[in-house]
């Protein structure tokens, strides 16, 4: 008697959480020595965003890819869901978590790349002839912002996990839906002695 032994891709959807958790945070970390050295606010911002964004989805839409296959290639939307779901929730944890340390402890470079960010989004606005008030609202707006990354609290950092949680959680329903593959239907057909017996019976009539 045959057994039909199931895998669970939890352990490794665990697995996944923690590397893509530790891609994130190196990510964002040299994401911040960019900014901070920037000469160019577009080139700045794209970089940030390449390695804030796009690296990040396209190592989730690998290892979404590579779950799959490590349950034999098929999976339904909610084992999917709830898998991929593991793995970019730990991540979060690890990468806002290690984020928020590496700020705590080395706050000068976060400081400097605001700093840096608000210079160049004044020449840049300058350039583009914005009149003095919208580049006044502007640099209060990014005042505001180095002030409250100058007194992040615990509340804070629970608050930010918070909103990626919800944020991951769609981009979960998202990449369960693009790599689930439901396992195929046959139809079994019973098997006979004579595998003409159509003809046999048409002989007949």
């Amino acid at each position: 008697m045959s057994e039909f032994v199931t895998i669970d891709p939890k352990k490794k959807s665990i697995s996944y959480g923690v590397i893509l958790g530790v891609i994130s945070l190196v990510a964002s970390i040299i994401s911040l020595y960019v900014l901070k050295s920037a000469t160019s606010l577009f080139l700045s911002s794209a970089i940030s965003a390449a390695l804030n964004y796009v690296l990040f989805v396209v190592v989730a839409c690998i290892f979404a890819n590579s779950l799959r296959k490590y349950v034999g290639g098929y999976w339904d939307f909610s084992t999917a869901l709830k898998n991929i779901y593991i793995m970019l929730a730990i991540s979060a944890i690890i990468s806002i978590v290690g984020i928020s340390l590496f700020n705590f402890a080395m706050p000068q470079v976060q400081e400097e790349s605001i700093n840096n960010t608000m210079n160049l989004t004044i020449e840049s606005l300058e350039k583009m002839g914005t009149n003095d008030e919208q580049i006044d609202s502007m640099v209060a707006m990014l005042e505001e912002t180095k002030e409250a990354a100058g007194t992040i609290s615990f509340g804070q950092i629970l608050k930010g996990l918070g909103v990626s949680l919800i944020a991951y959680f769609i981009l979960a329903l998202v990449l369960a839906a693009i790599f689930k593959r439901e396992k195929p239907v046959f139809i079994k057909v019973e098997s006979s002695d004579n595998p003409h017996a159509w003809q046999d019976n048409k002989d007949q009539i």
